[in-house]
């Protein structure tokens, strides 16, 4: 291996996709289902898989570093309520992968030392609690101004309930974190009457764009001007999903839990990832930003 900075990684890696290289970059690994909220369309903490073992989970973050993957995404459920958290993201660390956890943000953030922190939110104020519950808005924003000198992002998965709320959350959050990233929510089968059509999206990622002026959005252009659009070439193979179990399978994350219908589907998850391997610079930004790299810190190319 040898050491390679960012942008220009991304263009070694888009050659040998070009070539016919399928190797995954990103894994998603679902460390839980267990969490400590019972938000209403999650699906997740609804199944039954019990955690595997630290042991079995080192194992397979080894396997997938050796596929190439060098982001890895830890969430559940609610990945901070396994004990060995902390061992499992030392562990991949150890491995040269960049750590991005997931969270609620309820735990204390000051436990853990990921790349970056990326906290769930569905709104501000009492929209958030909606759904997570009384109380868990206030919580989370004291968490965040406690840990400044942690990388924090928040997350805003947009749907009817919050898109509304869009340059609020915007306002709000962009002084108190490292940026604020939008994505949209997939119309799962228990999301479906919340979950945008993609004409409402196309409205909402438009003003997106246009807050992105004043406020800290790190959502790139480049994925806003693709959500609600048909997508017929979405690259899943760029991911590596692993489930609680510790199933390992190259591809969609929806179809962990149903059948995955690419035309209705605007996540930011795939959509950033998307556009960065066709080289929008936009795009590696917001993956560099949201691993927590700074300007000289070096990748290990493979």
């Amino acid at each position: 291996m040898r050491p390679g900075q960012f942008k220009p990684y991304y263009v070694y890696r888009f050659l040998r996709w070009k070539l016919g290289n399928r190797s995954p970059l990103t894994a998603v690994a679902k460390v839980t289902n267990n969490c400590n909220l019972r938000c209403d369309h999650c699906p997740w903490w609804r199944r039954d898989i019990e955690d595997a073992s630290t042991e079995e989970w080192k194992r397979i973050l080894k396997i997938v570093r050796d596929q190439g993957v060098i982001h890895l995404v830890l969430e559940g459920g609610e990945p901070t309520t396994r004990d060995d958290i902390d061992e499992l993201i030392s562990y991949a660390k150890e491995l040269g992968m960049l750590v991005m956890l997931i969270t609620n943000g309820l735990r204390d953030l000051k436990r853990h030392h990921p790349d970056s922190y990326w906290i769930s939110i569905e709104g501000v104020g009492d929209t958030h609690d909606k759904n997570r519950g009384r109380g868990v808005f206030d919580k989370i924003v004291k968490n965040i101004k406690n840990n400044r000198d942690a990388n924090i992002i928040v997350g805003a998965t947009i749907n009817r309930y919050n898109m509304d709320q869009v340059e609020e959350i915007a306002s709000f959050f962009s002084p108190i974190t490292d940026g604020v990233w939008f994505n949209f929510m997939y119309p799962y089968k228990k999301a479906h009457d919340i979950a945008l059509n993609p004409s409402e999206q196309r409205v909402i990622a438009r003003k997106i764009i246009q807050l992105k002026e004043e406020n800290n959005i790190i959502s790139s252009e480049s994925y806003l001007r693709s959500v609600g659009m048909e997508n017929k070439n979405c690259p899943s193979f760029l991911t590596t999903v692993i489930d609680a179990d510790t199933t390992i399978r190259q591809g969609c994350t929806v179809e962990q839990i149903e059948e995955c219908r690419c035309d209705v589907c605007s996540l930011g998850c795939y959509g950033e990832l998307t556009q960065a391997m066709k080289l929008r610079l936009d795009a590696i930004e917001f993956l560099k930003k949201t691993a927590g790299l700074s300007s000289h810190r070096l990748l290990w190319l493979r």
